[in-house]
């Protein structure tokens, strides 16, 4: 029997093992806590094991963020999925966002984070939603056509991540500056929106 085989005998599917006790590990001890060897030892495998699915933590870690992205993108699209005016759209998006980012904070920061330039390209379709529900408020006169749709998006993205960050951190209860999601978003897309 190949060791891959027995892996799936022993555990169902190793790698998708790696990545559950990987998002534990990643929950408990944060990125700069995590071990590929805490997550073999959650496993049952030897410390050798996951270098048949993963080339190193960063891998993993890589892996977790794809993930991450999945359901991220999920998320989103959920927000948004019986809406259709622009505005609606923009701020359900701007809403989940926050959300998603203070349920899964230790998700959230691998996910944006780079580590050792590797691209996230899991990350990228779930900033289509956002493309979209720009370019539909910039069709409705909702936001300035002067201004292309990707730079309009990147803008608003920027801002969103802006206020997770924060948020995440403790800056803006900190300050005296916090509020409801609803009203951040509100508040930050009201500057953009005509």
């Amino acid at each position: 029997m190949s060791a891959s085989a027995r892996d799936r005998y022993h555990h169902g599917d190793l790698r998708a093992a790696l990545l559950s006790a990987g998002r534990g590990v990643l929950v408990e001890r944060g990125a700069a806590g995590f071990s590929l060897n805490e997550v073999a030892r959650r496993v049952g495998v030897s410390t050798a094991a996951p270098y048949r699915h993963f080339a190193d933590r960063d891998a993993l870690l890589d892996a977790i963020a794809d993930e991450g992205y999945g359901i991220f993108g999920a998320r989103l699209l959920a927000a948004i999925d019986d809406l259709e005016e622009p505005r609606a759209r923009l701020h359900a998006l701007g809403v989940a966002y926050l959300g998603f980012a203070r349920d899964h904070p230790e998700l959230f920061a691998i996910m944006f984070a780079d580590r050792a330039g590797r691209p996230a390209l899991a990350g990228l379709p779930t900033f289509e939603p956002l493309v979209e529900a720009v370019a539909a408020a910039q069709r409705a006169g909702a936001l300035s056509r002067e201004v292309s749709v990707p730079s309009l998006a990147r803008t608003v993205w920027a801002v969103l991540h802006g206020l997770a960050v924060l948020e995440a951190r403790g800056g803006l209860v900190k300050l005296g500056l916090h509020e409801t999601h609803d009203a951040l978003v509100g508040e930050a897309l009201a500057v953009m929106l005509r």
